[in-house]
Parts: C-alpha cells; structure tokens; sequence
C-alpha cells in the first residue's frame, strides 16, 4: 500500500467517524479562506433542510393522528358489524337486543349510543333510554338510507337517539338476514381518545389536534373541544387550505386566530381530514434565531469564525438528536407493526419489526421475500408452512387474533410473539391491504414455561406417594373385608382408594399439560379404526350411566387412519363424559362421518347448552362450561383444552356449536395420514347434525 493511498484511507475512517457538528467544524477550518461565502451557504442548507425536515415530520404526525382517528372509527364499525351479523339483531328481538347494546356500551367509553332500528326506520333497541310513547324513528336520516342500501355510512350530527344535542360521528351498518336488508344498526361515538395527543408525543401546548369531516364540521379539537365540536368551518381558511387535496403542509392561521405551521391527511376510508397544528413560534422560531445569529456573526468576519464554526457544529449536532426524536415519537411502538398491500408489499414498517427480524424493513418490497429468510416460524415447536403465517392467512381474507408462534432467528435467538392481522376492506368487500401487529411475550412465554417445568416435576414427584398411598389403601381394604369390619369402616377405605384414583386421575392431567406446553407430547401413530375405538368409549361409558343412552353413528363401518389409539380414547372420553355429566338425561349421540382425506367427528347431548360469551374459552386452561359454580365443581377444567391440543397435534381441528336450552354438538376433524392438514366440516353435514340434535337425535 503506497503513502497516499494509506493516507487516503486513513483521512476517509476519520471523516466517517465524525458527527454531522464535528464535519462541519473540518470543513470551516479547511476552508477557512471562503469563510463568508461557505458559511453564507452552510447557513442557508440548513434552515431549507430544518424547514423541509419540520414540515415533513408535521406531515408524518398527522399521518399518524389519522391512523389513530382511523382505527378508533373502526372499533366503532367493527362493533357494529359483528352486532349486526347476531341472531338478536338478525331476529329483531328487542329485549335481548338492548341487553347487548348496553353491554357494548359499557365496554366502550368513547361511544354515546348505540340503537338498531327495523326496514321502517323505527328503533326497536337502544343502549340509552329512549321518551316513552311510539319509538322513534330515523327513516329520514341519510345515514339510515344509506346502511338501508347495504353500505356502511359513516356521518356526524346531534340527533342521537337518547342523548339529543350530543354531538359525535354516527356510524350504521346493514342487518341482513339471508342476503337481504332488514334493518340498521347505529353506534354514534366521539374521538375523545386524541384529545391527549399533543401531550403524549411531547408537543407544545399550543399546539393543536383535530379532525374535520368531509363537509368542514369539526368532529375532534384537542383545544376547548366542547367550544369547536360541531361547528362548521367550511367557510374558513384552514378548510379552504385542506379541502382540496388528502394530505399536505400549509402555514397560517387556525380557526382561533393563532399562526400555527399545520400538516393534515386523509383517514383511510374517509373523506375526513386528521389535522396537526404547532404553533409557528414554536416550529419556526429556533430556526429564525439561529440564523439571524449565524449571520450575525458571520458579519464579525474572521475575528469570531471559531465562534461561527462551534455554533454551526452545536446546531448540527442538535438537529440531528432532534430529528432522531421525533422520529422515534412518529415510527416507534412496542409491538411489531406492519402494512401491506393486497399483493403483500409493504406500505408501512416500524423499527420493532426491524429490529425482530434483524432485517431494516423496506417499504415497497414484499413482506415474504424480507422477513421469511429471517428465521424459522414455529408453533409448539413444530415448524409452521408459511401460508399459515398470521399475515398470509389476512391476505386470504381470514381475521386472525391472539395466534401465538415463535421466530426462531439463525443466531439461535428466540421471540415467543402473539399476533393479530386482519384484512381492510373497502365498502364492496374487496381487501385493500392488511393489518399485522405481533407482540414479543418471550418473558411471558418463559415464565410460562418454567411453570410447566415445575409442574412435570411436581407432578412426577408425586406419583411415587401416590402410587404406594394407593398400595397400602388396596391392602387394608382387602384386610378389612378378610377380617369381616363392620360396613362403615369398609365405606371409608373404599373412599379413601377413590380419592387416590381421583389424585392420580388429576396428576396425570397435569404430567399431560406439561408435556403438551413444553413440546414433549409424542404421538404413537399407527393404523387405528376409529369406530371401533369410539365403539370402545361408547361401550365403557355406557356402564357409567343409567340416565344416558350413548349411540353410535359410522359412515362408512370402519375408518382407518394413521392415529395415536391412546391419546384419541382420551379424546373421546373426555367429549362424552363432558355430555353425560352436563346433560341430566336423554341421548348422546356419536356421529362419524368419512370426507376426502379426513374423518368428521360429533358428540352432540340434549343437555342446556353453552352461553355463547363462554364459547371462545371452552377449549383453554382451566376453563369450564357449567353455568354455575355447581356444574364448575369437580375438575381443573383442562378436559377440553387436552381434546384440543391433541386434536391439533394430529393436524385436526375442533370446535363446538351449541343452541341454549338445546344442547351441543362437539366436533373434531382429523386427517387420515400423518402430515397432512384437516378441514373443519362441510357446514351442510354440521347443520345436519344439529337439526338432528334439536330434533331429538
């Protein structure tokens, strides 16, 4: 390596190694001669680029006041939504009806009514009182007319049903029932959530956050928002300065009179506009002062350059921990967030989702091609295809909440993360990109592991007591019967020896949990007909029961799979000892249906049925059905959520569909070969199987 060449490269490591203050230093002392024109000039960069940063960083603020008002909109629809697709309302049923729209109520403190009124217009239901005397009705509302078409309306006003003056933003959704619109369901709420904003990402108080609807009515006003909610100012400046484009920056004043530097933006799916408003002294003042002293100094001429240089370097260095700030306030969040396109490029990134998969996320290139070479996805820790990744199943149109899997990195460095994606739709259905937000619960998951752990070793700790308590119980009852005690005696160490077949039932439960949590579980497959393993099942729990009569259905008489015996007779015992304990009498019917490359499984009761709120939890730890704390007494509640992770293992599926005061069907799916995945079934064989139910089985 020649002298210059050594040189060279050891001037360009320094250059590198110095911040943007300390280049600017080197670069006045080089250029000490020019110092007029080159600091005239340095001067002039970088008010353009603190300007343009400014305005950019007010755009990207409001960008994300708009996300935020966007996604508090769709709590509102998404409530409507799932309300509308409900028996209750699809059946008018009034009194059930407001139950329900009061609940939601409760649960949302942002929203001011909710009420679902028939084809008529007139309201049956109503989360606020209604006047006594012939309901209301909003026939001539636009908002009515326009969810009576079959779209969802989204519009602002102060006729709200029960809470008249109230201003808020008005959504309504169509209540269809067989393709066909009965009827609408309203939820009038507020965006009271951004009246924190300004605080919570550090703005000055005189800064301002709003959003205006699309007739130039303001819905929000962080500032005196009980003075500017619903006032009209279609008529103002500022309306006139963002009516005419989505998104942009402008400098002028607010509809209070104050000189604010304002950036806006569209909310998705809305022709609302998010706007943010920092006062001009606040976002332009520094950048005045500073210039003017530079100047100022720069007219000193030589004598104070050094004073010139150190505040150029202080000024660049300051920019930059600044910039570094707020950008963190606008890209920063705990979770891994992300936002693609329908194709599944990405629009948006956070840092969190970089910083997870150790690769800088690049907006514009496909999510798959960035992130699945970052490691392997797993889900009890058996390797997860990536069509089953949250984000491909939202691309296909599934809603996807609480799916737990593990990134496995190359490094060897695990991330347990809980993921939720969904798809945004547009009015007519058609999916215009998808939402992912992952959560890193690794300590939770560790924590949750080494539970596990303690309880496999508690619980073989235990079986050895367990194992000579049951010895010596069997010993002294046979002793007892020789010697020919009395029949109390003999009653008392026969419950005895069923305590400890209860005991060992329980610990086994447990070594089965733990084995299941820390990925221990091994299944023994090997050809399995199982209609002669339920027939087994069916044929045991028969002797249990008096007050049952237990059948069985097969189509065809024998179904051969590639299957684990032992865990699927857990399975079915514990499906059909759920039916006979729930149910006080009738029949419990097991049905075994063939499909293309799986087996379908129901075991339906004729008992009261599954409340509905307890249905998403049937199947997880330590959950029970009962209604009572009567009908909970007498397990840990881990039957079902052993059923289920069994069912999974095999690749299956399992589900229940239940009907109050009619009984239960619960159902299985298992593929008949090792590796392959099952479908739940065909919706015709499971709404035969529950008519047959209803009908008497």
């Amino acid at each position: 390596m020649g002298f210059v060449e050594g040189v060279a490269q050891r001037f360009r490591a320094w250059w590198r190694s110095l911040s943007a203050g300390d280049r600017i230093v080197a670069l006045a002392t080089a250029a000490f001669l020019p110092l007029f024109v080159l600091l005239f000039l340095l001067i002039l960069q970088i008010r353009s680029n603190l300007q343009t940063q400014i305005n950019t960083q007010v755009g990207d603020l409001a960008d994300g006041v708009a996300l935020n008002a966007a996604s508090m909109i769709d709590v509102a629809e998404s409530t409507a939504t799932a309300l509308a697709d409900s028996p209750t309302f699809q059946g008018q049923h009034a009194n059930s009806a407001g139950q329900v729209l009061r609940r939601a109520l409760a649960q949302h403190p942002t929203f001011i009514n909710l009420w679902a009124a028939g084809q008529d217009g007139r309201i049956y239901a109503s989360a606020l009182p209604l006047p006594p005397g012939l309901p209301p009705s909003i026939a001539s509302e636009p908002y009515f007319q326009q969810a009576l078409s079959g779209t969802t309306a989204l519009v602002t006003g102060r006729d709200i049903p029960g809470s008249p003056g109230t201003f808020a933003a008005i959504t309504a959704v169509p209540v269809r029932v067989d393709g066909s619109v009965n009827g609408t369901l309203q939820v009038a709420f507020q965006l009271t959530g951004l009246q924190g904003t300004t605080q919570f990402i550090g703005l000055p108080p005189s800064s301002v956050v709003g959003v205006i609807d699309g007739q130039g009515t303001i819905v929000e006003r962080s500032l005196d928002p009980e003075r500017w909610r619903g006032v009209n100012v279609s008529n103002t400046s500022e309306w006139a300065n963002i009516s005419s484009s989505t998104e942009g920056v402008w400098a002028g004043p607010s509809i209070d009179g104050v000189q604010r530097l304002h950036g806006y933006q569209t909310i998705p799916g809305t022709d609302w506009k998010a706007i943010v408003g920092l006062s001009s002294a606040a976002a332009y003042g520094p950048i005045a002062s500073t210039t003017a002293t530079e100047l100022g100094l720069l007219a000193a001429a030589a004598l104070i350059a050094g004073v010139l240089t150190w505040r150029a370097k202080v000024l660049a260095d300051l920019t930059e921990i600044g910039q570094r700030r707020l950008q963190g306030v606008i890209d920063q969040m705990p979770e891994s967030a992300v936002v693609t396109d329908p194709e599944g490029r990405v629009l948006v990134a956070n840092r969190a989702l970089s910083d997870l998969v150790g690769v800088a996320i690049q907006p514009g290139r496909s999510f798959r091609e960035q992130v699945e070479p970052a490691g392997a996805w797993l889900q009890d820790a058996k390797p997860v295809a990536w069509e089953e990744v949250p984000l491909e199943r939202a691309l296909r149109g599934e809603t996807v909440r609480g799916a737990q899997l593990t990134l496995q990195r190359p490094d060897g460095t695990r991330h347990d993360l809980l993921i939720n994606a969904r798809p945004v739709r547009d009015a007519s259905g058609r999916i215009e990109g998808i939402v992912s937000v992952a959560a890193d619960i690794t300590a939770l998951k560790d924590l949750d592991r080494a539970k596990d752990e303690f309880i496999s070793v508690a619980a073989h700790e235990l079986r050895n007591p367990l194992a000579g308590l049951k010895g010596y119980t069997e010993l002294l009852l046979r002793q007892a019967k020789q010697e020919g005690l009395g029949p109390e005696m003999l009653q008392r160490l026969q419950t005895m020896d069923q305590l400890a077949d209860r005991l060992a039932s329980l610990t086994n439960r447990l070594l089965d949990i733990s084995r299941i949590e820390l990925g221990r579980l091994e299944l023994v497959r090997q050809p399995t007909d199982i209609v002669a393993l339920a027939r087994e099942v069916q044929q045991t729990l028969q002797l249990t029961t008096t007050a049952h009569r237990l059948t069985l259905e097969a189509h065809p008489d024998r179904i051969v799979g590639d299957w684990d015996p032992g865990t699927l007779r857990q399975v079915f015992s514990n499906l059909v000892g759920n039916a006979i304990k729930y149910a006080p009498g009738g029949t419990i019917a097991i049905l075994l249906q063939q499909e293309d490359g799986q087996v379908d499984a129901f075991v339906s009761d004729q008992g009261p049925g599954i409340a509905p709120q307890q249905v998403p939890y049937l199947f997880q730890r330590f959950r029970q059905a009962g209604g009572t704390a009567a009908e909970r007494a007498g397990g840990l509640g881990l039957g079902l959520y052993l059923a289920r992770r069994i069912v999974e293992a095999h690749g299956g599926r399992i589900g229940v569909q239940s009907d109050m005061g009619r009984g239960s069907t619960f159902w299985f799916t298992l593929p008949l070969r090792a590796g392959q995945t099952a479908r739940e079934p065909d919706p015709s064989l499971l709404a035969r199987v529950a008519a047959a139910r209803q009908a008497g089985l």
